[in-house]
């Protein structure tokens, strides 16, 4: 695994080393943003499949790295299930507590160095401190191994696990988003990317159509077949999703989703035609119960 992660460095070095001579041989400017294909932007992603694709390719992660970021999260507590992963659930529910890009963005350093210090933290205890001081094994009532692994406690009877792949993966996409959330408020990025500004609350769905820059998706290209799919029956996919959710275990925790999904059910498509201030109250309630679920299974 050492030599693996030694021959990718090697070959971003020498990647970087070969594009930097070669755009000083030609006297070249290097471009604002890393990028794949060179003069895709935000006005060719209307334009048809394949655009669209290379400019996914480019800027996903620009568009979509804070979902990615949640879901590394989401995926480091549920690969733990102890202390620190309760620690992860408290910070996930700080963050999303903002609501707002912009009050993410602020508060996002802090995340950063909150990952980034629990690692250290872990780090230390998988290297552990002599025998003699382990108060937890030589008290007159000594912790069970379960509570000393759930708190992650340097143990000599039962070495803690030194796997941190996905608190890295996290690390590592918290890093990125970090990068982007200071990359999109640059004038040069937007006109290359597009910005990533939500919405007005106060909008009223009926009147999106003076807003939206492109033209109707209503015709009979692939691109718009893909637009009709995520914007006219994502919402019910995500209905499934909550029901299956909700219906492979019995437990109290499930009520609240099988709740949250016959309600959407009973108002249908007509709840997207409400004003946008309350249709993302009713989407904040179910995620702000999601992470709930998530620290209440972790901590039980």
């Amino acid at each position: 695994n050492h030599l693996m992660v030694l021959g990718l460095l090697v070959f971003e070095a020498t990647v970087h080393r070969h594009q930097l001579y070669f755009r000083l041989h030609n006297d070249l400017k290097p471009p604002p943003f890393s990028i794949i294909f060179k003069g895709i932007t935000r006005q060719h992603l209307d334009h048809g499949v394949l655009p669209c694709i290379k400019y996914f390719i480019n800027f996903f992660f620009y568009k979509f790295g804070l979902e990615i970021s949640l879901i590394v999260a989401v995926n480091v507590i549920g690969q733990r299930m102890d202390f620190y992963a309760l620690l992860h659930s408290c910070a996930l529910m700080a963050v999303l507590s903002r609501r707002r890009r912009k009050s993410i963005g602020e508060v996002w350093p802090k995340y950063c160095c909150f990952t980034a210090g629990l690692m250290v933290l872990q780090y230390l205890l998988c290297i552990g401190i002599p025998p003699a001081f382990y108060p937890w094994r030589t008290a007159v009532k000594p912790l069970t191994s379960n509570v000393i692994k759930w708190f992650y406690l340097p143990d000599f009877a039962m070495r803690p696990n030194p796997s941190f792949i996905f608190d890295h993966l996290l690390l590592l996409c918290s890093s990125l988003q970090w990068q982007v959330f200071v990359e999109e408020n640059r004038a040069a990025v937007r006109l290359l990317a597009g910005d990533n500004v939500e919405i007005s609350r106060s909008l009223d769905p009926c009147s999106f159509n003076q807003f939206i820059p492109v033209d109707n998706f209503l015709h009979c290209c692939y691109l718009d077949m893909v637009k009709v799919f995520v914007f006219s029956y994502f919402f019910w996919l995500v209905l499934c999703l909550i029901f299956i959710t909700g219906t492979t275990r019995i437990n109290i925790f499930c009520l609240g989703y099988l709740v949250a999904c016959f309600y959407f059910m009973l108002f249908g498509s007509s709840v997207l035609m409400q004003p946008v201030r309350y249709i993302l109250r009713l989407w904040d309630w179910l995620i702000g119960y999601t992470c709930f679920v998530i620290a209440m299974k972790n901590l039980l």
